[in-house]
């Protein structure tokens, strides 16, 4: 049994229950096994589970056992440390999958956490969720409310994290939507759009700040529901360059396939993939080229801004950090964008504050999704932008009892309900943006998401 933890009472976290009443069971999976229903699980996770995935574990996951609620968001550090604690504390019954096998037997919480750090959010324990790691180690953890003697169930929390039932989880995957065309509305236009562009690079030039990410949204209503797990093949396709994601939110669902990690924790050893600075690759008419985005001042000037914020972050947490000089072109399949591969050792004595979600708390939002100074962009994004960003530059992840865990950007994304898709992009804006360029870039970076939504939605932009 795991060693005793706090309740969620004794640390002021309304409505998180007591660790007590569960108790989890693993099991070493075949990879053989795993290989021939994977595609099965991933779906079944991607329509009414939970699917979250970094570079290095996948977790397809069904049922509710328990939700975790966090009613700060990132910004209550006693809450953050009552999650950590409550997984810890689940009695793991038969750790059929140990140290021989080299995958823990650990209880997870998977879910996301919108782009307002202080917005309400909750974690998912789920019911099963099958492990797979990058090395092809397989096991499945089991977690169970404990039923005492003539007394029925014992308190599970079993809600979803978007609040409906957890019974909703064995609700049959939607239908692929019907015949007919999409209708597109772009908030804002795309002139207003690279009006408020001129608008931050005016403040930017008056010295309010160095960097602001600004967004615009596009709404396509489908003549029918899209299955989730259709959109996420589409948008993810098992190209590992991306971590898919798909979890329930109050609104729908949240679906995607993002590149950019903001922060693994293993042990001691913690990395972030810091990525700013876009370029088209070349299309049908030739244009654009990742060469030239390695040369690009205003580019590379725009992501020595993460890597810097990032690293200020880390430092406070490890005993080492490796950066390396140079960013690195990193081609995805619209785009290019430069990327730094950031990794750290933490200090030898462990606490609470090294946690994935701890340092996670440092991180978010990072200035590739908000800008620098961080409070000065935040107030130009709510300013700016017409439409509350929800989850899209959340985080999407997993953590677990020991505090290891993975959260990924929740970019190349949409918020799905039934027909209704939204999706966003955003563009770094520095002094030397020029607004139609930042519109283009956008543009760029919404096609592949809505043509994954409608093939062929892009050419209504």
């Amino acid at each position: 049994m795991s060693a005793t933890a706090p309740s969620g009472a004794a640390v002021g976290v309304p409505g998180l229950p007591d660790p007590a009443d569960f108790v989890a069971t693993s099991r070493s999976v075949d990879p053989s096994s795993w290989s021939l229903r994977s595609a099965e699980t991933i779906a079944a996770a991607a329509d009414t589970g939970v699917l979250v995935a970094g570079r290095e574990r996948l977790l397809a996951a069904t049922g509710v056992a328990a939700t975790l609620p966090l009613p700060q968001g990132l910004e209550d550090d006693d809450a953050l440390h009552a999650v950590r604690a409550w997984l810890a504390a689940v009695e793991h019954g038969t750790p059929e999958v140990g140290a021989a096998a080299g995958a823990p037997p650990a209880v997870m919480a998977l879910g996301a956490f919108p782009f307002d750090r202080g917005a309400p959010a909750a974690l998912v324990v789920p019911s099963v969720v099958w492990c797979h790691d990058a090395d092809g180690r397989t096991w499945q953890v089991e977690v169970r409310p404990r039923v005492a003697a003539g007394a029925g169930p014992a308190r599970d929390g079993s809600r979803r994290a978007d609040g409906r039932a957890a019974s909703a989880a064995s609700e049959p995957a939607t239908a692929p939507p019907a015949l007919g065309a999409p209708e597109l509305e772009q908030l804002p236009p795309p002139g207003e759009y690279a009006d408020a562009v001129a608008r931050a690079v005016a403040d930017i030039r008056d010295g309010e700040l160095r960097k602001v990410v600004l967004a615009r949204a596009v709404e396509v209503r489908l003549p029918g529901p899209l299955r989730p797990s259709l959109l996420l093949d589409r948008l993810w396709g098992g190209d590992p360059v991306f971590s898919p994601f798909s979890v329930p939110t109050p609104s729908g669902r949240l679906v995607g396939a993002s590149p950019e990690l903001v922060i693994s924790r293993r042990g001691r050893t913690v990395t972030s993939h810091a990525f700013a600075g876009t370029m088209p690759l070349p299309g049908p008419d030739g244009k654009g080229g990742a060469e030239s985005l390695f040369d690009s001042v205003k580019d590379r000037a725009e992501h020595r801004m993460v890597v810097e914020e990032i690293v200020d972050a880390l430092e406070r947490r490890c005993v080492a950090l490796t950066v390396p000089v140079e960013p690195t072109v990193v081609c995805l399949r619209s785009d290019a964008r430069l990327g730094t591969l950031i990794r750290g050792t933490l200090t030898n004595t462990p606490s609470d504050g090294d946690a994935a979600l701890a340092l996670l708390a440092l991180l978010h939002p990072t200035p590739a999704v908000a800008g620098v100074p961080r409070p000065a962009a935040l107030e130009r994004i709510a300013t700016l932008e017409p439409v509350p960003r929800g989850y899209w530059a959340g985080v999407v992840g997993w953590t677990d009892g020991s505090g290891d865990g993975e959260w990924v950007l929740a970019i190349r994304s949409v918020e799905l309900d039934g027909p209704r898709i939204l999706a966003r992009a955003g563009a770094g804006i520095v002094e030397e943006s020029d607004p139609e360029a930042e519109l283009a870039e956008t543009t760029v970076k919404l096609r592949p998401v809505l043509d994954a939504s409608s093939p062929g939605a892009s050419t209504l932009l």
